[in-house]
């Protein structure tokens, strides 16, 4: 990837994940498809490497999301409480009230940035 574009990307959200919102320093940056690569065959012969589908992101987000379709890394982002709960010590953590769970709807960076 030519730097030039690189740098666009990471100046897409002000040096912030686009996912999280996390600061990230552009040596940390990783580069992810917003549109998965991994499911590109379903576009044919579409270069899904173009500047709109490319989104500036954390380490973690990018780990995670790995192939995902957006609509399905929210859902997966939205079972993590639940999850959570399972684990004793998050549950004796909230028994305590070192911890708050909140419900919220899940809305990315690039999504609050954008309105």
């Amino acid at each position: 990837m030519k730097k030039e574009l690189r740098e666009k990307i990471y100046q897409k959200y002000s040096g912030h994940c686009s996912y999280c919102g996390k600061e990230i320093e552009y040596k940390d940056m990783q580069v992810d498809h917003y549109f998965p690569q991994q499911l590109k065959h379903w576009l044919g012969d579409v270069d899904i490497n173009f500047y709109e589908n490319l989104m500036p992101s954390c380490r973690q987000c990018n780990n995670h999301k790995h192939g995902m379709r957006i609509e399905e890394w929210r859902s997966e982002l939205s079972l993590q409480v639940k999850r959570l709960r399972k684990n004793a010590q998050f549950d004796r953590a909230l028994r305590f009230g070192q911890i708050k769970t909140t419900e919220s709807q899940i809305v990315f960076y690039f999504e609050k940035f954008n309105r």
